[in-house]
């Protein structure tokens, strides 16, 4: 089961600094952001996509918790850790039906997926089996 805590915090750190650099990305150039995704930055594009970058940044922090409360022994990390999961998990189909954008969807699916699963099997330190 050490292998499952470690294989947790490992992914939990790559999300870090995964979804850091993505938010710091859309804050600093919003307009170079929507290039990458292979839209047109329009005037009004700066707001939404500036929100974006701290939503990420916010979904950084909360997985950076997690993986220090895991680390630490706290049962709260593993609670944590599949929040995190499951709110990437859940981007996935936001990300087809309202982008229409399919590669990004499977990204976050596989990447929720590979959160999910040994967030869910990792033992909570303290559980007598319920």
């Amino acid at each position: 089961m050490r292998v499952v805590r470690v294989t947790l915090c490992v992914l939990l750190g790559l999300t870090t600094l995964l979804h850091l650099v993505e938010g710091v990305s859309g804050i600093n150039d919003p307009a170079g952001m929507m290039a990458g995704l292979g839209y047109g930055a329009s005037p009004g594009v700066e707001v939404p996509v500036t929100f974006l970058g701290v939503a990420m940044i916010v979904r950084a922090s909360v997985a950076a918790i997690a993986l220090r409360w895991l680390l630490q022994g706290k049962p709260e990390g593993v609670f944590l850790a599949r929040f995190v999961a499951l709110t990437v998990l859940l981007s996935a189909p936001v990300l087809y039906l309202k982008l229409q954008r399919p590669e990004f969807a499977i990204g976050d699916l596989v990447h929720g997926l590979l959160l999910l699963v040994p967030a869910m099997l990792v033992k909570v330190q303290g559980d007598s089996g319920r």
